[in-house]
């Protein structure tokens, strides 16, 4: 009876440490404002060491960083998404291909207008993919939500 014991809970321990999902990448999301109508839209990704994120801007490769804005009627979308942060560059072999990526931060700032004074919501969602020197994992979609006022 009690190997039956031990081994159920060697099982229940072993089911409980693969079930922890990896998640190197923590988001801050905010609008800054600039001006009277005018503001900026900053998803913040902050990159746990060894890990890397994807610029938007990746052609060949791992999946490239992909921000999805939901329709505002209140709120006009002002040219494409700047990245600010540390751009790094090499050839990935795993890809074939030059790579374009940030490690520890990034900032993809998105300007937008309101149309007219008023409090509103912006949502959306990020795609990503990150990699280290050993793996990758999928890409994750994570939602947001971000008051403008």
């Amino acid at each position: 009876m009690k190997k039956i014991i031990v081994f159920a809970l060697v099982i229940l321990i072993g089911l409980n440490v693969t079930a922890q999902k990896l998640n190197p990448v923590k988001w801050n999301f905010e609008a800054v404002k600039k001006s009277d109508k005018q503001y900026d839209i900053v998803l913040t990704a902050n990159v746990d060491a060894p890990w890397h994120i994807y610029s938007q801007f990746v052609k060949k490769g791992p999946v490239p960083t992909k921000i999805t804005l939901k329709k505002n009627s209140l709120v006009q979308v002002n040219g494409k998404t700047k990245e600010l942060g540390k751009l790094e560059k090499s050839f990935d072999k795993n890809f074939g291909a030059e790579i374009a990526y940030f490690s520890k931060k990034v900032q993809f700032v998105q300007s937008v207008t309101l149309k007219v004074a008023s409090k509103t919501r912006l949502t959306g969602e990020i795609e990503y993919m990150v990699c280290n020197d050993e793996r990758c994992l999928p890409p994750t979609k994570v939602p947001f939500d971000i008051a403008i006022q």
